[in-house]
């Protein structure tokens, strides 16, 4: 006598989480962000009502205070920092009035 059986389990499926997005914008000067769940099409409706109701991109941040290769400048003598010798670090090589060195590090 044989105890096997044709029994299948079957389980319940399992709905497909939907795409989430965070959209930055500038609403009359208020930075805002607005959580979306949904295919590209959703994401693109938003964009669209967001605009029509005067929401703007926030601006990007001016990259005043660094050289072109990257160096900070030294908030206190307004000039290019050193690299040190630890790699993404600075320091500013001027002297200050008491014949000390900068101590202003990036």
């Amino acid at each position: 006598m044989s105890t096997a059986t044709n029994e299948t389990i079957i389980t319940a499926p399992v709905a497909a989480k939907l795409p989430h997005f965070s959209i930055s914008f500038e609403l009359d000067g208020f930075p805002v962000v607005a959580e979306i769940e949904g295919k590209a099409d959703s994401l693109k409706a938003m964009v669209e009502r967001m605009k029509a109701i005067g929401a703007v991109p926030p601006q990007k941040a001016a990259v005043a205070d660094a050289k072109p290769n990257g160096a900070p400048v030294c908030p206190v003598h307004h000039t290019p920092m050193k690299a040190s010798r630890k790699p993404g670090k600075f320091y500013c090589a001027k002297k200050a009035d008491d014949g000390e060195y900068c101590r202003e590090t990036a």
